[in-house]
């Protein structure tokens, strides 16, 4: 018999579907053809705040997780993931 998947424990929240890359960049979201995409420092400025603060919050464990410096991120505002993702942030940085 296979082993049975491993679900999520109550009270965790479930992390963003992140794409990675061959550039070294972390897709948030889908990505599809047609989705407006932003970059963290795009996102750090409609925040209103530092795009090195916001680029330290996304490795933090609360929003993508520690995936190492030098990573480029694109926000796909249209997707499920970047809409939670930017209303945690927006939340966070308030």
């Amino acid at each position: 018999m296979g082993k049975k998947a491993k679900t999520a424990k109550k009270g965790k929240t479930a992390k963003a579907k992140v794409t990675t890359t061959s550039q070294s960049s972390l897709i948030i979201g889908s990505g599809k053809a047609g989705h407006t995409m932003i970059t963290a420092t795009q996102a750090a400025e409609q925040l209103g705040i530092d795009p090195k603060r916001f680029r330290a919050w996304l490795r933090s464990g609360d929003a993508v997780g520690n995936d190492g410096k030098y990573t480029r991120y694109r926000i796909d505002l249209d997707s499920k993931e970047g809409k939670v993702l930017m209303k945690a942030a927006s939340s966070h940085f308030a």
